[in-house]
């Protein structure tokens, strides 16, 4: 008897809500520990309040003998079928991200394509860590934009076979279904905008760049205008180009030269004022000790 699904559930998929899990798992969630001490005469009320209670999520573990709470859960979910609004509270919720993950779990299972779209992937903006439970009982982490996607995408997940669902690119084409739009469109425009700045910045300096080498090609082969004018003037430019050149280079070694011959004299003359100093200090410290009047400065 508290292995019956509710008189007043509604098929779903064609079938009793709790044969959407295989009856080998179904048999080993009702001979678990977990499913006798805890799911007996559950409500949707009292599932939230063991949704709180989840730490991790996962299905069978330990060489298929065990199943997880999670899993017992999702199937005490089908047994009772809860209200449609309570499964939406359940998604909504998020300051426990166990009782999002069992409700979109139920949600997968129950509901029909174009729904499960709707409600399931603005889930992808959940970025909270998750832990699961894989088949030898260890810990793995993984995220809730992951469990969402894997939702979505695989056929079996938890160890329960998913049922069939549509494509999305179906239902948009009947115009069931609006066209996905991720928070992230924003971001990978504005990052393709400033790399089209990017590179039309760079094509810009590198033509800058042949400009500049072709105008010295020219001025050394005297092609800017035909005539011996040309060549003559370009050779009379790169003349004073280097002329400047070496006196600019002239004009620098010797503001330096003068500089290290500035600082070697303020040295010198502060180290004899300091060795004057030093020796009025020491005769003036014997005179002291003498009895006599210090040395005027």
């Amino acid at each position: 008897m508290a292995n019956r699904t509710e008189k007043t559930a509604k098929t779903v998929k064609g079938t009793n809500p709790q044969f959407l899990v295989e009856k080998i798992i179904r048999q080993r969630i009702y001979d678990s520990m977990y499913w006798k001490e805890h799911c007996f005469a559950l409500t949707a009320e009292l599932v939230v309040d063991k949704g709180m209670d989840l730490r991790y999520i996962g299905g069978i573990y330990a060489g298929n003998i065990k199943p997880t709470p999670f899993l017992c859960l999702a199937l005490k979910m089908l047994q009772i079928q809860p209200d449609k609004d309570i499964v939406l509270e359940f998604i909504q919720q998020e300051e426990f991200k166990y009782i999002r993950a069992l409700g979109a779990m139920y949600l997968r299972l129950t509901f029909d394509s174009t729904e499960i779209y709707k409600y399931l992937e603005p889930l992808y903006n959940d970025f909270r860590k998750l832990r699961y439970m894989n088949k030898m009982g260890r810990f793995e982490a993984i995220y809730m934009d992951e469990f969402i996607d894997n939702l979505l995408r695989e056929d079996r997940y938890c160890d329960i076979q998913l049922p069939r669902l549509q494509k999305r690119w179906a239902l948009e084409e009947v115009e069931t279904l609006a066209p996905y739009k991720s928070l992230l469109d924003g971001d990978l425009v504005a990052i393709r905008r400033s790399r089209s700045r990017d590179r039309e910045r760079d094509v810009g300096d590198r033509r800058e760049v042949r400009e500049r080498e072709k105008m010295r090609e020219r001025r050394e082969r005297g092609d800017n205008e035909p005539g011996p004018s040309s060549s003559s003037s370009a050779r009379r430019d790169d003349r004073d180009d280097r002329r400047r050149d070496r006196d600019r280079s002239r004009d620098r070694k010797d503001r330096k030269d003068d500089e290290r011959r500035d600082r070697k004299k303020d040295s010198s003359r502060r180290g004899a004022d300091n060795d004057e100093e030093r020796e009025i200090a020491e005769a003036n410290a014997l005179r002291a000790k003498l009895g006599m009047a210090p040395l005027e400065r």
